[in-house]
């Protein structure tokens, strides 16, 4: 390929474009190879245009700056007022192979399963499809990519997205389910991807050191609906969110199919009913006036909610009703959302990602229904909201019996103080709040103590393989940490 090549709305291309070669595109200048066209983005903790010797030391051809920038001379530059969303158009010309049906599931709660559950049903009707995400990439058939997927990513970066779905489409794989994050909207990555299909799960406070307000986190997930859905596409929206209604009614004027779900009886996807049943979630469902009762092997309420919107998302994608809810008691919760075990005792224990407080305090309530006593195990994030801090410290303390306040990943914070700050959100006339730094000692303090009927409740890093403190990665998931105190008996 060419410069000339790239043809994108506010791209400035220098005059001899059409004679400069592009081999490769990257962002980083470590990558920089031969005749590669590097891009210099402005990050919050580092600027890529202080980078753009180090990228031609490295082979590169030319390079993209931003249209304010005016150090370098006599070399091929190109321009753009916003170089973010001009690499994302670059990276889906270069790499220009898409599956035929991309769905983009974003909302504060329930990416990773909406995703995990729709690329599911697609295996189980003997779809080849693929699911991108925090748990990196997952593939019917299993492919083994040499793209870097870095997992706990949700959305990864415009190159190496374009580079993996491209090479999804050159497999055979025609469907793929994309995390859609509120960073990766704002931030333009998913630009150029041709999203047919649009999921809204919720929206409550999260990452509002990032965004700074509601309205703007609101309007970064808005986004997607607003802009990058194509027309004649299909948007799944849970309407009992609030801000998922204003969407609908936002959107109204679009040339798309709008598919509402949830409890609500303005929902075409209608949840009439959950019923528990040794444990699970048996539901009564209507659908376009049709009535349905659907077992399956999920264990939470919100999780019936997000299998409902992979459901209607998979027949907007062409699998067939009967067929796609014919699936949902196969369906099995990805690594980390609400994995079961039993203690030997015989309480239960589950292990979910919930890290912010209205996912919180959604299973906490629901397993205050139980017979016995709820026990938790959380922390929070270092360099990450504060805010929610003293709010997870409120609902912890409100809604369990005992919650052991522990370690995240504290990454380049004072641990001592994030658990501060979480411990003063207790509620006054409680004392249930207890401080243990280390994770795995929290962890066995409550299995010691939780007896049958019980429920042990382990939040926060759900799938994560490591703590972070510093730039030390710990080696710890908390799964098989509760499997190795179950399996070496005692608890």
């Amino acid at each position: 390929m060419h410069l000339s090549d790239f043809k994108i709305p506010d791209l400035i291309l220098p005059e001899n474009a059409d004679e400069i070669p592009i081999k490769s595109i990257t962002s980083d200048s470590r990558y920089s190879t031969q005749d590669c066209m590097f891009i210099a983005i402005k990050g919050n903790n580092k600027d890529g245009h202080d980078y753009i010797d180090e990228a031609i030391s490295g082979g590169a051809s030319n390079v993209l700056v931003d249209y304010k920038y005016k150090k370098l001379k006599g070399f091929p530059v190109a321009k753009a007022k916003n170089v973010r969303k001009a690499l994302a158009l670059i990276s889906s010309i270069y790499y220009s192979k898409q599956p035929n049906t991309v769905a983009a599931v974003t909302g504060t709660n329930g990416k990773t399963s909406v995703c995990s559950f729709l690329n599911q049903i697609w295996k189980i009707n003997k779809f080849k499809s693929a699911s991108l995400g925090t748990l990196g990439l997952k593939s019917n058939p299993t492919l083994n990519s040499s793209k870097n997927i870095q997992n706990n990513l949700t959305t990864q970066d415009p190159v190496t997205l374009h580079n993996c779905i491209s090479e999804l489409k050159l497999k055979g794989i025609d469907l793929l389910a994309l995390e859609a994050s509120s960073h990766g909207l704002e931030q333009h990555r998913l630009d150029g991807v041709k999203i047919s299909l649009a999921c809204f799960t919720n929206l409550s406070h999260d990452h509002l050191d990032y965004h700074k307000s509601i309205e703007n986190y609101k309007n970064q997930k808005f986004r997607l609906f607003k802009e990058l859905l194509q027309d004649g596409g299909t948007a799944v929206i849970n309407i009992d969110d609030k801000y998922g209604k204003e969407l609908s009614h936002m959107i109204k004027g679009r040339n798309i199919n709008i598919v509402t779900y949830g409890k609500s009886k303005e929902a075409k996807w209608k949840i009439d009913e959950i019923l528990d049943i040794n444990g699970y979630k048996t539901l009564a469902v209507s659908i376009s006036g049709k009535k349905f009762v659907l077992s399956t092997a999920l264990n939470s309420n919100f999780q019936v909610l997000n299998v409902i919107a992979a459901a209607a998302l998979a027949v907007a994608s062409g699998v067939s009703l009967d067929h796609a809810l014919n699936t949902l008691p196969n369906i099995v919760t990805p690594d980390g959302r609400m994995q079961e075990l039993i203690s030997l005792k015989g309480a239960k224990i589950y292990i979910d990602f919930c890290h912010t407080p209205d996912a919180l305090k959604n299973i906490l309530e629901e397993k205050n229904n139980s017979t016995g006593k709820v026990f938790l195990v959380i922390g929070c994030g270092g360099n990450r909201d504060t805010k929610k801090r003293k709010m997870i410290g409120k609902i912890a303390s409100m809604y369990s019996y005992k919650s052991i306040i522990t370690d995240d990943n504290p990454r380049n914070e004072n641990p001592k103080k994030i658990r501060s700050e979480i411990l003063d959100g207790g509620l006054k006339n409680k004392n249930n709040l207890i401080e243990i730094q280390d994770r795995k000692q929290a962890i066995k303090k409550v299995l010691e103590e939780a007896e049958i009927s019980d429920v042990v409740i382990i939040a926060g890093k759900g799938h994560e393989q490591f703590q972070i403190y510093n730039d030390k990665k710990i080696p710890h998931n908390d799964f098989e940490f509760c499997k190795s105190l179950i399996s070496g008996g005692g608890l």
